[in-house]
């Protein structure tokens, strides 16, 4: 385990950039709120594939060491007041894997993909409410990025070249702002976003209203119409993030806390209720895999189906994660151990492209944070004069009528984000998230069950071999399990796919029993930095 004794902290994210502008404001005397979203502001400039300030939004938890308790903001991006469920053809489509498709996909990309963005709303709402320093000083680092040049890491660089020819004939002024010369950046060459800068600049001088009233708002909503989007002013001044209770379980003798619905983090808590009734410790990779699979293949058709905005859908939070209805997924668990069966594809979504951030400060306070564009670059959509590109919220809704998460006027989307805090007898234990779609859920239970289960470092715990179903077979294992492990979980009955790097970088923060001492991690897969002292 490497622990290292705090002084002042620790700020672990997935570009570097991200976490020194989070360690900066723990040096200026920042607590772990002002290092988190410093870090969020700066990973909104220098990874636009995965977020960004005008991304369609993120969550956050916060557990304070003086209060001994976990808080949670909702920043999800609304549907715009003129949204409706029937705002999308549907077309049946035999050969695509839902049996349906959105002809142009154009709820997924495009000026009709934008909801409101809710990022710059809810970091301002956090720092507000409990950070300790200047909206100006926590929004310099990003400022700087922005104008001065950022070396995006390999997964963007990726984005923008894959991107690049659709950008130039549909989206040419995000061609603008994320190519050179046409082209992607080379590794180590630098991109500037003067604009941004300036709006960042506006936002740090003016609060949440300069973004979202004014000039920048009337701005971005006047382009968007004018590409046939409805996104309105009136939209964009009446967005509201909201501080919440998180949901809590109790496992293994920990509080693990997440964000609620229409947050992810409720069907990571179901699945540990599945998993808590099993001696995973003492169980093999492959043992614990099989486990794990039949769990998600239970939980996912639940979460598909039922779940969505709680302000608009009929749903007992408590009873999700009780005993009686736990004992009722059991059942079915058991069932799918003894003779795994093929599952099924509710509703089939395969973008992924989000960032997590996680601080922890010398005083004990911990923070989780996650936020996101949706899928690659989100809208494709880049406004004109501001430099901001947009998250595709809308299009994070099912396009279908009549179905828990089918689009309404205010609605707030069903997504993936899951951020988690868990304490040990309320005391603060670790601090852990991560990207990716659909396999966030799924991730989490994983590093949850390593932290807690097996009690490995954070490192370890973001470097365990993965799986990932979202509710069918084939699942899929990532070859690093070992092919020993792949051929026991097909002798179980699955059918099993390998697939490299299931679900984006990972990050973390495990607390040492007494307090003194912080783990950070950031996993493997990805180019992220652990900053500390």
């Amino acid at each position: 385990m490497n622990l290292r004794k705090r002084d002042y902290g620790t700020v672990v994210g997935p570009h570097p950039r991200t976490a020194e502008a989070g360690f900066e404001m723990l040096l200026a005397g920042g607590n772990a709120v002002d290092a988190a979203v410093a870090a969020a502001f700066a990973e909104g400039v220098v990874e636009p594939s995965h977020n960004g300030i005008a991304g369609y939004g993120g969550c956050v938890l916060i557990y304070r060491k003086k209060t001994e308790d976990v808080i949670a903001i909702d920043y999800n991006t609304a549907a715009p007041a003129v949204a409706s469920e029937d705002m999308f053809t549907i077309k049946d489509a035999p050969d695509a894997v839902a049996g349906y498709r959105v002809p142009g996909r154009v709820n997924v990309h495009g000026p009709l993909s934008i909801g409101v963005p809710g990022v710059v709303a809810g970091l301002c709402l956090a720092l507000e409410e409990f950070g300790s320093l200047p909206l100006g000083d926590v929004i310099r680092p990003a400022i700087n990025s922005a104008r001065y040049g950022y070396a995006p890491n390999s997964a963007n660089r990726g984005g923008m070249g894959g991107n690049a020819e659709r950008w130039k004939k549909d989206f040419p002024e995000t061609a603008r702002v994320f190519l050179k010369d046409g082209k992607a950046p080379k590794k180590g060459e630098t991109l500037t976003n003067p604009e941004l800068a300036r709006v960042l600049e506006a936002v740090a001088e003016g609060g949440r209203e300069a973004f979202y009233e004014g000039t920048i708002a009337e701005t971005i909503a006047n382009y968007i119409q004018e590409s046939g989007g409805c996104l309105t002013v009136d939209d964009l001044k009446n967005y509201r993030p909201f501080i919440t209770k998180p949901y809590e379980i109790q496992y293994r003798g920990y509080s693990v806390y997440t964000a609620p619905l229409a947050a992810g983090g409720l069907t990571t808590l179901q699945m540990l209720r599945l998993v808590e009734g099993f001696d995973v410790a003492g169980m093999s990779l492959a043992e614990r895999l099989h486990l794990f699979a039949e769990a998600m293949k239970v939980c996912w058709p639940e979460r598909l189906r039922r779940f969505g905005d709680p302000k608009f859908v009929d749903i007992d939070i408590a009873s999700e994660v009780s005993d009686s209805f736990t004992a009722i997924l059991s059942e079915k668990l058991k069932a799918g151990l003894e003779s795994p069966q093929p599952g099924e594809v509710v509703y089939y979504e395969p973008m992924n492209c989000t960032s997590h951030i996680s601080t922890a400060d010398a005083e004990g306070n911990m923070v989780s944070l996650t936020q996101t564009h949706g899928g690659g670059f989100g809208s494709m959509v880049t406004v004109p004069g501001t430099g901001l590109l947009f998250g595709h919220g809308v299009g994070r809704f099912d396009p279908r009528p009549g179905i828990a998460n089918s689009i309404g006027p205010g609605k707030r989307p069903l997504h993936n984000m899951g951020p988690m805090i868990a304490t040990r007898d309320g005391k603060p234990f670790a601090t852990y998230g991560i990207p990716g779609g659909r396999t966030i859920q799924n991730n989490q239970l994983n590093i949850s069950v390593s932290l807690m289960d097996l009690q490995v470092s954070a490192q370890s715990a973001l470097g365990a071999a993965r799986l990932h179903t979202d509710g069918a077979e084939p699942i899929q294992v990532e070859p690093r399990a070992g092919e020993e492990v792949l051929e026991a979980l097909r002798e179980f009955g699955h059918e099993v796919t390998p697939s490299a790097g299931i679900g984006g970088p990972g990050h973390g923060i495990r607390v040492s029993e007494d307090g003194s001492h912080h783990d950070g991690g950031t996993d493997p897969r990805g180019e992220g930095k652990v900053k500390t002292k």
